[in-house]
């Protein structure tokens, strides 16, 4: 759980399309505008905006990977209809766990992006669902410091009860957004273990200070084309203070 980013700017594609003549302005209507390259437009910049990962589970996004997050789901009564296209509504996501095969591939699939039985692994926009916005967090409004969450050995997700008190959060709040979004299925709790033992056999090969430094920061700064290493959170638990001291000197907004 970290915070992401807000887009600066209304994509071109969604400027162009809420300016061109048309019986209805919908999502769906979106979608098939401009053979699609609105809809890839306006998720490439939210990917960008989000250092490449998912706004939920923080697995690394891409292409065949991604789909654009409504937080307040289409389907809500009050206000669905009229936030479909408004950008301040959507972010980048995962799929959740529901795609086998990426990309026509015939390769084994990532068990880190799909794993049987699905419905124990579903996560992100799959588990939430047209579950009203109210009972998750809005990544975008999460304090950059300190962090309400920590990540234990095994990879599970833990609420830092004195980190919540020192936001202002609800920690029974953070412990609903995790269920609710399936954070801490096997399918992830599997890949922030499998990144949290990489991280203990680096830090055991290091033998100074400087060393454990440039480490840590290769671990959460982000690297070619501003991207973050997946499960971003994980990092930042496992260095703990370090990592504090390093994203606090980064004038980041997504930290």
């Amino acid at each position: 759980m970290r915070r992401v980013a807000r887009l600066q700017s209304t994509p071109d594609g969604l400027r162009r399309f809420r300016t061109h003549p048309s019986a209805t302005q919908t999502w769906t209507e979106f979608g098939s505008f401009e053979a699609g390259a609105a809809k890839r437009e306006l998720a490439r910049d939210l990917v960008a905006c989000q250092n490449g990962l998912c706004c939920y589970c923080e697995i690394s996004l891409r292409e065949d990977d991604t789909q654009v997050e409504h937080f307040i789901p289409r389907s809500d009564p009050q206000f669905g209809a009229a936030l479909e296209l408004d950008e301040r509504n959507l972010l980048a996501a995962c799929k959740g766990g529901t795609n086998a095969n990426f990309a026509g591939s015939t390769e084994m699939p990532d068990p880190s992006r799909f794993l049987p039985p699905v419905r124990r692994n579903l996560s992100c926009g799959s588990a939430k669902g047209d579950m009203a916005a109210i009972r998750v967090l809005d990544p975008r409004e999460l304090p950059a410091h300190p962090p309400l969450v920590r990540v234990d050995p095994e990879g599970a997700l833990l609420v830092d009860p004195e980190a919540c008190a020192v936001a202002g959060v609800s920690p029974n709040r953070v412990q609903a957004h995790i269920m609710h979004l399936g954070l801490n299925v096997p399918r992830l709790r599997n890949a922030r273990r499998s990144i949290y033992d990489e991280l203990q056999t680096g830090f055991n090969a290091l033998d100074d200070d400087t060393m454990w430094v440039a480490f840590a920061e290769a671990h959460l700064l982000p690297g070619a084309g501003g991207r973050l290493a997946p499960f971003f959170t994980t990092a930042r638990s496992f260095f703990g203070p370090l990592a504090e001291r390093i994203l606090q000197r980064q004038p980041r907004e997504g930290a």
